[in-house]
């Protein structure tokens, strides 16, 4: 009879905690996020769905008053504040594009930090949202969530924009945006779907 693997005895064995996520070459961790402890790799993405979210950060970033007290990344770790454990277990996803408040040089980015995220949709899932993204940022109470849903040509068809009921932690649709994004909050900011098509 022959060894079983440590996961099939111990499925704690296939939990990462700080440490072991901080031992990681940049590179790996660059293609995980980790939910819980558990790590989820993250696909590269489409080389369209790249160029989206460049855009998409670039212009929000261009939007923000010199004077802001906001900051713009992409595909960024943010670790949830709300979701987190006393055994070391992880919880991060890295949103496309996220809109935070200014942050120390050395500080962490958590969900606690952050006012809204972006996520690009390629097609195939035309209009159905990333839904445990979307469960778990409201959960974290991140005010504002933006879905770019690419068509099959690859060019940004809609924007659904959902606010957070802070009373039931859920998101709600507040806008869906054709031919241009337009937001008042975080920041005031219009930018046509032919600037992120390029």
């Amino acid at each position: 009879m022959s060894a079983l693997p440590l996961w099939a005895t111990d499925p704690y064995s296939l939990l990462l905690a700080q440490e072991q996520y901080d031992a990681l070459p940049e590179e790996v961790r660059r293609s995980i996020e980790v939910l819980d402890g558990v790590v989820v790799l993250c696909r590269s993405g489409i080389r369209r769905h790249d160029q989206v979210r460049r855009r998409l950060a670039n212009l929000i970033e261009a939007a923000l008053p010199e004077d802001s007290c906001l900051e713009v990344v992409a595909g960024h770790e943010m670790h949830f504040s709300k979701r987190r454990f006393d055994d070391g277990r992880l919880s991060f996803r890295r949103p496309d594009v996220a809109v935070h408040r200014r942050l120390d040089r050395h500080s962490k980015l958590t969900a606690a930090d952050v006012v809204m995220v972006a996520e690009i949709v390629p097609p195939g899932f035309q209009y159905v949202a990333p839904v445990d993204k979307k469960a778990e940022y409201a959960y974290e109470g991140i005010p504002l969530y933006l879905i770019v849903y690419l068509d099959d040509d690859l060019f940004v068809d809609i924007v659904q924009e959902y606010r957070l009921d802070w009373a039931s932690r859920s998101y709600r649709l507040a806008e869906t945006h054709r031919k241009e994004l337009v937001l008042d909050q975080p920041l005031p900011v219009t930018i046509p779907f032919k600037d992120l098509d390029g």
